[in-house]
């Protein structure tokens, strides 16, 4: 995927992660005109079957499903500081994809393990 343009406006830059849902990419938006380009996240997702005796969903019913849920997430990115806004959301080459904005920093569960015990202010100013 690195090096790879989706939709000709996402150029990958690099792997951010992988999980049970699907993979997660840093790219620049080539159609903004600035320089540097800005930094995005794209999000694959790849859906899987959670069990074997559950029957296979039709890719038309995954794209519906993906397509509300996209627009759930724009909405709730657009009403809440502390959650990525959405970008873009789309199919390609029978892949679902999510463009969201890229919040330079390191993961939450990297925060929560740390073992690092919060103060009080620590705790707030983090919920804030």
């Amino acid at each position: 995927m690195i090096g790879r343009k989706l939709r000709q406006r996402y150029q990958i830059i690099k792997k951010l992660g992988a999980g049970g849902f699907g993979e997660t990419y840093l790219a620049e938006d080539l159609d903004i005109p600035v320089t540097p380009k800005p930094k995005c996240v794209v999000k694959q997702l790849k859906p899987k079957v959670i069990a074997p005796d559950i029957p296979q969903i039709p890719l038309e019913d995954i794209v519906r499903l993906f397509e509300k849920e996209g627009e759930t997430l724009y909405k709730l990115g657009q009403n809440h500081d502390q959650i990525p806004k959405l970008y873009a959301y789309f199919e390609q080459n029978r892949k679902l994809y999510l463009v969201q904005e890229f919040i330079d920093g390191h993961d939450l569960i990297q925060e929560i393990t740390s073992g690092k015990q919060w103060s009080e202010t620590e705790v707030i100013k983090f919920l804030d």
